[in-house]
């Protein structure tokens, strides 16, 4: 009996109860005023207790008592009016069934609706407005001991994150403003806090609400869709201004609990600092590409591997085939994949794609319809150590890869390629770019579709710049740039591979044997990265930490290209991918000149192999220049 009432959605339902046999009584008088005892005793007392049990099995039958009265909703008010709706209707059946309805005015029934729907659904929005501390006297907010904070972004989040402090009475934070992207939203409000201006004036905002004694000591960011070199911006003006910059928590955390802890901001991460706007993918062309078929994946164990095979065993494959030449990342990735419990099968082959005869035996075991071709030597510095492993991996592995999908009858091969391809100067960017012209001369002489897919650096895969910066921070600096004018394209792992997989799932067949390059932004200089991990960890760049010039390392180049200028450059029904049509080869003489390039590596005659190089790829361009010193530029 007690626990009936402990529980408050059981109140709430005697709350409803009461109200409903109130409201019947209410419409009655509403109607005929002082003639209120011109109905039987007996009529109002039958139609109360009518009207009081058929609320009360509606009620609960609508699940009216689902929702939380805090939370009170548009979505709460159109159950209510389901309800009461429900409710008249069955009265009047009834009541008419008992009465004939006589000496009964019909307009009641009308009147007692409204007043139902407006009593039941008042009686939650005085709560919800009690607990948002809309209008309880005393419930103005103490800001002494708050941060005074301005969000960045008038978006769902922040409206939630001014919510939510106002509703849990958070003395943390006190938002004196919102600064937006959109001009248009300037002046208007959010919650009682006003949009003070465009993220452009931001600086001018700061010294308007210096002067009214709320100059902000925290920035949040509370857009997702911010670009990096917007949060590069206020990262450096925070960092001027002694503001600290972070970024709120997302909207699911925000809306999944109550508590404080939810309501900690997030500190800003060098991925914030790259990050561009989400592209808009069709999601249905990259699952249906991939859905029921045998898919696989070289290089599996490696950044873009992992990442596509995660990505992969989302679009529901037959059977996903693992290949890596590296026991433990092989067994990394296998294992990250079977703790999914997605029901595909997964098979993984620990193999090396220069090993002709192993591909070949894999490829006539499985028959896969779709390869993704990741494995390669990728570490520039290192691959120009080792010409020779670099030729052998990059170049005889993706031979090996194409010409098994052309034996055992694969539908689609795709070859991860690079920015590095175009007029190479690294050992490492020749081969892939001799990848890239074998992938297009073979696509003619076989049904199997191959495509290619050119893009930049990836954030936070092994070797890349950004883990070396925060390794170096780590160790106290400094941090090594090797040219002060060195830039690079850089996109998250995710979005390359999303736009990978969109990318070959194109249905266009005249787009067999095109080279697919990914939109990447701006370059990015690599000291103002540098200059931004050191910010990030709250010290100063030149002063806490040094940033240290150490020279152009053999095969590297002040800026990558995307495409030669010769090649045309084409859109697709996709922003953020292009196509460009180099032009193709004589598979027969290319073929000729890769395996007299094969042969030479494997008899290790390295300076015949640079010279058979330049002339596969004129482009070409050797690059001994290593260790040239630069002074140290302080901005």
């Amino acid at each position: 009996m007690f626990s009936f009432f402990r529980n408050k959605a059981n109140l709430v339902y005697l709350h409803d109860i009461f109200l409903t046999a109130i409201c019947f009584n209410l419409s009655i008088f509403l109607r005929l005023g002082s003639e209120f005892n011109s109905i039987s005793s007996t009529v109002i007392g039958y139609g109360t207790l009518l009207i009081t049990v058929v609320g009360a099995i509606v009620y609960r039958a609508t699940g009216l008592y689902k929702g939380i009265w805090r939370y009170a909703s548009i979505n709460d008010l159109i159950n209510i009016i389901k309800a009461s709706s429900m409710t008249i209707a069955a009265f009047l059946v009834l009541m008419f069934t008992i009465t004939r309805l006589e000496n009964f005015p019909r307009s009641v029934l009308f009147i007692n609706w409204f007043v139902l729907i407006l009593s039941l659904s008042g009686a939650r929005a005085i709560y919800r407005l009690y607990k948002d501390k809309k209008f309880v006297l005393g419930s103005i907010k103490n800001t002494e001991n708050s941060i005074p904070t301005l969000l960045i972004g008038a978006t769902d989040r922040a409206e939630l994150f001014i919510r939510e402090i106002t509703r849990n009475n958070n003395q943390t934070y006190n938002v004196v403003g919102i600064v937006d992207i959109n001009k248009n939203r300037v002046g208007r409000f959010i919650r009682e806090v006003e949009i003070l201006g465009s993220i452009l004036e931001i600086s001018k905002i700061i010294k308007t609400l210096e002067k009214e004694n709320k100059r902000p000591q925290k920035i949040l960011i509370a857009n997702d869709d911010i670009e990096g070199n917007i949060v590069r911006n206020l990262l450096t003006f925070a960092d001027k201004t002694g503001i600290s910059l972070a970024r709120l928590p997302k909207i699911t955390d925000l809306e999944s609990d109550l508590n404080d802890e939810k309501l900690k901001i997030k500190p800003i991460d060098v991925f914030d600092l790259l990050s561009r706007p989400q592209s808009l993918l069709d999601r249905n062309a990259m699952k249906n590409f991939i859905y029921n078929k045998k898919v696989l994946v070289t290089g599996a164990g490696g950044t873009i591997g992992t990442e596509l095979c995660n990505q992969i065993i989302n679009c529901n494959p037959k059977e996903i085939i693992l290949l890596d030449n590296s026991e433990y990342f092989l067994y990394q990735i296998e294992k990250d994949l079977e703790e999914k419990n997605i029901k595909i099968k997964i098979n993984s082959y620990l193999a090396d794609v220069k090993d002709t005869k192993r591909i070949d035996d894999i490829f006539k075991e499985k028959k896969p319809e779709i390869v993704f071709h990741a494995a390669a030597l990728k570490h520039v510095p290192i691959v120009e150590k080792n010409p020779i492993a670099g030729i052998l991996t990059n170049v005889l592995g993706t031979i090996n890869i194409a010409e098994s999908c052309k034996k055992h009858g694969a539908l689609e091969m795709v070859l991860i390629s690079t920015d590095k391809a175009v007029n190479p100067f690294s050992v490492m960017g020749v081969t892939k770019r001799i990848s890239e012209k074998y992938c297009q001369s073979i696509t003619n002489t076989t049904k199997t579709n191959f495509k290619i897919v050119r893009f930049g650096n990836v954030l936070g895969s092994t070797g890349s710049v950004v883990p070396l910066f925060q390794k170096q921070l780590e160790n106290g600096g400094p941090l090594t740039v090797t040219h002060p004018k060195m830039k690079r394209y850089f996109m998250t792992v995710r979005e390359a591979v999303e736009l990978v997989i969109q990318s070959v799932a194109l249905e266009n067949k005249s787009n067999k044997g095109k080279i697919f390059v990914l939109e990447m932004g701006q370059p990015i200089a690599i000291n103002e990265i540098a200059e931004q991990i050191i910010r990030l960890a709250g010290l100063r760049p030149y002063k806490d930490i040094k940033i240290k010039y150490i020279g152009l390392r053999a095969g590297e180049k002040i800026q990558e290209e995307l495409h030669y200028k010769s090649e045309k450059f084409l859109k697709t029904k996709n922003k953020s991918i292009f196509i460009v049509k180099p032009k193709v080869e004589s598979h027969q003489k290319l073929s000729k000149m890769i395996t007299n390039l094969i042969n030479l590596a494997k008899e290790g005659k390295i300076e015949e192999c640079y010279k058979v190089m330049s002339i596969i790829v004129s482009e070409y361009k050797r690059n001994k220049v290593e260790n040239l010193q630069y002074k140290r530029i302080v901005q």
